[in-house]
């Protein structure tokens, strides 16, 4: 039987925190859902910030079937094993010759408030990605948790070793929550479109609270999360309206967690 991720695909992942490129759509669905999330930045006003474009498959049943397609989730249980839950979804979008839209040098354990080794970030392409128009970029190695800092990273200090994490539409990476990365501003005459979906496993307890989480894969004990099942069918506005609820409490629970890890590391 062949694995969806070979042992020398897991063993990359293991080492450098990061794997990619990894088909999981067709052209055909890569298109249909990118049509899907270009209609949503319209309704949001056209050119919407991250902040505001998240947990999107608590409420659209598109978004919900993307976070739970099986060639994506076929994958992730093979790094993390067959309990899955999604902890959150966000679009990625940057439009052609925009320079105010970039994102800075992080690890996503700052901000998730979760044990890091139970979670893995899918960041699905459904427009080509590429370093003229912003692609993520990325510090893999084993000493990634620590080596290179973030402040010499937003520095720009010159480091050995950063890649552009390169996508066709309808291809995957995979990063986990201590690897550096970031991007720079699109400069191309082509759209960017990210689909991110954030995998957690029922061993990654939050810190503090109960965070929504929607089981995608086996069993979900312990009352540590709050299960929420897939989107019901409802009117458009309706929906747009619930996941602008839901994307503002999960941004003030990520602020949560950033001035946990602050605090901690004072």
């Amino acid at each position: 039987m062949t694995l969806p991720l070979s042992e020398a695909e897991q063993r990359r992942y293991r080492r450098d925190g990061i794997v990619f490129p990894l088909r999981v759509l067709s052209g055909d669905e890569a298109a249909a859902y990118r049509r899907e999330c270009d209609e949503l930045e319209t309704r949001l006003g056209g050119k919407p910030r991250t902040i505001e474009v998240r947990q999107m498959h608590l409420h659209f049943p598109w978004a919900y079937q993307l976070a739970t397609h099986p060639k994506v989730l076929d994958i992730v249980e093979t790094l993390l094993g067959h309990d899955l839950l999604v902890w959150a979804t966000e679009l990625f979008a940057k439009h052609p010759h925009d320079a105010n839209v970039s994102i800075g040098w992080h690890r996503d354990c700052t901000y998730m408030g979760l044990k890091a080794e139970h979670t893995t970030s899918a960041w699905i392409a459904l427009a080509d990605s590429t370093a003229a128009n912003g692609c993520m970029r990325a510090a893999p190695g084993a000493d990634r948790r620590s080596t290179p800092s973030i402040e010499a990273l937003r520095a720009g200090a010159e480091t050995d070793g950063l890649v552009d994490v390169v996508l066709r539409a309808g291809e995957m990476s995979l990063h986990d929550a201590e690897i550096a990365h970031g991007s720079t501003p699109n400069r191309s005459d082509h759209k960017r479109v990210g689909f991110v979906i954030r995998y957690i496993t029922p061993e990654a307890r939050p810190l503090h609270g109960r965070p929504t989480v929607v089981l995608v894969r086996g069993r979900l004990a312990g009352d540590h999360f709050r299960a929420q099942g897939p989107p019901p069918d409802m009117l458009p506005e309706l929906a747009l309206a619930r996941m602008k609820e839901s994307a503002a409490l999960h941004l003030d629970a990520v602020l949560g967690n950033l001035r946990g890890t602050a605090n901690r590391e004072a």
